[in-house]
Parts: structure tokens; sequence; C-alpha cells
């Protein structure tokens, strides 16, 4: 057990979400067992045998952005409520719990917040989750409230402006530090698709760990598919996009077999963009400024909104007519990315994964460009 709660604190620390020397997990079985931060993992522990849960994670964010949402939050506000599609789904809102000065109440105003949900942001701490029944729940927990609450800020930061001392410092010094070009030229894709199904696993394995190590993803979540004859191969729903090998369907486009059962839920889309577009290869992540600034975006003469000449369109995965709007998008601009308002991007290829992954990675280069242009321009920050 020691061990796994050691890979799973140094993964928050290599996908830099989480503050070395300020984590701390806890997991219970026949007994608790904790590693990391001392303080931390006592507040864990107590956590833990409070709500009787499997795990427990305790970690202050690598950035500063949850307690930036919290501090320009109401006094009275109990809960954020992101709007980003994936936030919505996973998490509905994420508790705020407000610093008190007896380790009691803190306790139990804590406990509270997360038998009703999955995470919350904790005052002079940092986030907070919790795994019913594994440790792996409550790191996809930590890192998805991460992730939402990373989106929520920066909308919010667009729309009205800073309101703390010394934010605009701080986001800036984010931008010059963290946010560097990508670099999409050191995967080795073949340059094209191969049609033997054990190569092309390996090619869509190699795209997902692309797509987690650059970033590009919520958590390690998104999906990839490759279109070879007459077979869509399509990563399983709730895939680790890092460890694809074991878990890519090859689904027949004539329905004659039941392996699309355990797709991905965005089978339908993937599956239409094929038909529609001819491509081979789709790459779908959930890239942080492009779900942001897909909130800002403006229709056109062709009554599609765009931003940053980026195609924008609207719809639920599964059969909630996203296949239908992406499709329309697709057909009508000949671009090889769209993004879904609060969703992510859908990134095509006719080629293979090194074109569709490159073509992601520009579509959010774009997009951190747009967000910051715009948020000098409306509130003149030097």
């Amino acid at each position: 057990m020691q061990v796994q709660l050691q890979r799973y604190t140094q993964r928050l620390v290599d996908e830099q979400c989480a503050k070395a020397g300020k984590i701390a997990i806890c997991s219970q079985n026949d007994r608790i067992c904790s590693f990391g931060n001392h303080d931390f993992a006592e507040l864990g522990q107590q956590i833990v045998q409070e709500l009787d849960c499997a795990s427990v994670i305790v970690a202050e964010p690598l950035h500063p952005f949850p307690f930036l949402l919290l501090f320009r939050a109401p006094p009275s506000l109990a809960a954020l409520v992101p709007r980003d599609s994936e936030s919505r789904s996973s998490l509905h809102d994420i508790p705020l719990v407000r610093h008190c000065q007896n380790p009691t109440d803190f306790l139990a105003a804590i406990c509270t917040a997360l038998r009703k949900r999955k995470g919350c942001i904790v005052e002079n701490i940092g986030l907070i989750s919790q795994g019913s029944l594994t440790v792996e729940q409550s790191y996809i927990a930590w890192s998805s409230v991460l992730h939402a609450t990373v989106i929520k800020y920066f909308e919010d930061l667009l729309t009205t402006g800073p309101q703390l001392t010394g934010e605009m410092e701080t986001v800036l010094q984010y931008k010059e530090s963290c946010l560097k070009p990508f670099n999409t030229n050191g995967f080795l894709f073949l340059p094209s698709l191969p049609a033997h199904a054990q190569t092309i696993i390996s090619e869509m394995s190699l795209a997902g760990q692309a797509t987690v190590q650059l970033g590009l993803v919520d958590s390690f979540f998104g999906n990839i598919s490759c279109a070879a004859d007459t077979t869509l191969y399509i990563s399983e729903t709730s895939a680790r996009l890092d460890e694809l090998q074991s878990q890519v369907d090859p689904v027949p486009f004539d329905g004659s077999s039941t392996a699309g059962i355990t797709a991905s839920s965005e089978l339908p889309a993937h599956r239409a963009i094929v038909c529609a577009t001819g491509c081979k290869a789709i790459l779908h992540g959930h890239p942080r400024f492009s779900v942001v600034m897909s909130f800002f975006a403006v229709p056109d003469d062709e009554n599609l909104c765009r931003i940053a000449s980026i195609p924008v369109v609207d719809g639920e995965g599964g059969v909630g007519g996203l296949a239908e709007s992406l499709v329309r998008a697709f057909s009508l601009t000949g671009v090889k990315a769209v993004i879904v308002r609060g969703h992510g991007v859908f990134a095509i290829s006719d080629t293979g994964f090194g074109e569709a992954l490159a073509e992601l990675a520009h579509v959010e280069q774009r997009c951190r460009d747009s967000y910051f242009t715009q948020l000098q321009e409306r509130y003149q920050f030097e």
C-alpha cells in the first residue's frame, strides 16, 4: 500500500499539480496507511475515520488559483459552480471550506463537504478529495477539482477582472514561467497510419501518452480513435490515455459486433466525423484555455461561433447532438480542429496522430494567446 501511495504522490508532483512536500495520501483497508506531509496526513486520517472511505488526498496545488477563487468569493458563498461540462457531470459543484480556529468544527466542515461531493477547496490547506473504494478515485477527484478550478478562475478573471492585491502579478508570473510554447516534435509517430491492429494501438498509445504529458487533458481523460478499413479503433470509456495498450476497442462500422459497448461515450461523434470527413485519426482532449475561451466565442457570417478563428460548437456527448454539430463545423470549414463549448477540442488528421496532436496543441496555444490579449485589452495592465 505504501508503494501505491508514494506512486500517486509522485504523479501529482510530476504532473505539476501539487507542491512537493505539501501532499498527503491516506488509505484504509484493514488499517489506515498514510504517506506524505505529517500535518496533512493527520488531517487525512481523521477524515478517513469520519467518512469511513477508502482514501483521502490532502494537498496544496502548485499554483494558487483555487485559493484565489476562494478569496474572490463572497463570504456567504458555500460552493462554486463550474460551467465546463466535465465538471458539471462529475463534480456538480465545488464546496468552499473556510478556516475556523476550532479544530473540531474545521474537521466537521470538511467532512460535511466531502459527504456531499468528491472534493472541496479548503482555506489555508488546498484541495481535499475522497475516494469511496480506491486510491485512484481520490486521485481522479483531486485532479478533476484542480482542472475545474483553473478553468473557473481564468473564466472569472476575464469576465470581471482582478479583484485582489497582487492578483494580476501572480497571473502574469504564471504565464511567463509555466505557459511555455508546446513542442510536439519530440514524439516519434509513424508518418502514416499502418493497417496492422497492434501497430495502430501502439500509435494510439503514444498519442495518449503525449496528450497527457503535454497537459492537454483533464487528469488523464480524453478519447482517441483510428479508422482502418471497416473498423474504428477507439479508446474505452474512462480509459487512461497514458495507459491505452489494453484499453482500445475495435468497433466495426457496420455494427456487426458488440465491441462498442465498452467504447468511449464519444463513439457516435468519432464515427460521424470519420464518415463525413474521411479522416483516419481523431484526438479529443480538454486543454484548459480552449475550454475557457469557448465561453467567449462569437458568431460569424456562416452562423458558426468562433474564437481566434477556430470554430466553436455546442452539443452534449453520447447521443446529445455533439456528432451533428461537429460534423457540420468540420464540413463547412474544412479545418482540422473544432472546439466544443465548455468541453474540449476534437482534432483530426488524414495521415496520423502526429498531425492530430500538433493541431490540438496549436488550438490551445492560439486560445492562450487570445486569452491574454483580451485580458490586457479589457483591464489595461502592464
